[in-house]
């Protein structure tokens, strides 16, 4: 049963601002972990100005990335190799067509892939604030999916190409969410799959407080560590993320994904590993 609609009807909107310093954005949403919506924040960014899949697919290369299809956080997905100019290549061909596509990439490493990007956003209200970031991009088409999961990091999540739907819910409903015992790297996955979603197993999850956000191109959403989400791709989309850490969140990371590797922690049962 898919209770989407359901949930954003219950959804109340995020907090919004248009303009706001470093000093404001530290004092009232990084301090006290509260998400925000900074209201085209990143209008003038050179990535919102610049980056379609024509501009990204005239630099990109034969690199190898990997690729996504379905619900990763909830599903039983697992990557597929390709190359990030045939990728590109693919999605720009579908939207133009307008036709089926499925498959996506999450948290690439973009200024690995495409360093003639880098300069191209201003994290900085941001960085301030952290030890360690890691930045990372999403691409895909209309319709892809990530289940409801949290962070270890906070993250400052910019909408550069479409719209994306969040929904959100606070640590504090913990306790409605269902934690998956699968290993994820840097997050916690939910059982909660709201797209086909099982009332008898999870009924108490409708007892949450969600909240809303859809993001346009300019878009800059706050994402402190530990909030949930669900997110939705409502057109054919391009985003970029930075992740900010302490350097104690690292180091515990490193070491649980060191265990992991090795099959000490969670070996048989994550997401990351090949069948």
């Amino acid at each position: 049963m898919n209770i989407l609609n359901e949930i954003e009807e219950q959804s109340t909107f995020l907090e919004e601002v248009e303009a706001i310093d470093a000093i404001s954005f530290k004092k009232r949403y990084v301090s006290t972990k509260k998400p925000v919506l900074l209201k085209g924040y990143a209008k003038n960014w050179g990535a919102t100005k610049k980056w379609t899949l024509d501009y990204l697919v005239s630099l990109a290369d034969e690199k190898e990335i990997g690729v996504l299809s379905g619900n990763y956080i909830q599903g039983d997905i697992r990557y597929k190799k390709a190359t990030l100019k045939d990728y590109l290549l693919q999605l720009k061909k579908a939207e133009e067509n307008n036709k089926s596509f499925t498959e996506y990439l999450t948290t690439l490493d973009i200024f690995n892939y495409l360093p003639n990007l880098k300069g191209d956003t201003d994290f900085s209200i941001f960085e301030k604030n952290t030890a360690i970031n890691d930045i990372a991009a999403w691409i895909g088409p209309k319709g892809t999916v990530t289940g409801f999961h949290n962070d270890s990091g906070d993250n400052m999540y910019a909408q550069i190409k479409g719209e994306k739907l969040f929904i959100l819910v606070a640590p504090d409903d913990n306790k409605f969410m269902y934690p998956s015992p699968k290993y994820v790297n840097g997050a916690i996955a939910s059982n909660i799959d709201i797209t086909n979603f099982d009332v008898e197993k999870y009924g108490a999850f409708k007892k949450s407080r969600f909240y809303k956000v859809v993001l346009q191109p300019g878009d800059v959403l706050f994402l402190p560590k530990r909030w949930w989400h669900y997110v939705q791709s409502l057109d054919s989309s391009i985003s970029i993320s930075n992740f900010g850490y302490s350097k104690l969140e690292i180091y515990k990371m490193t070491v649980l994904n060191f265990l992991h590797r090795r099959g000490y922690y969670k070996s048989k049962n994550c997401y990351c590993c090949s069948k």
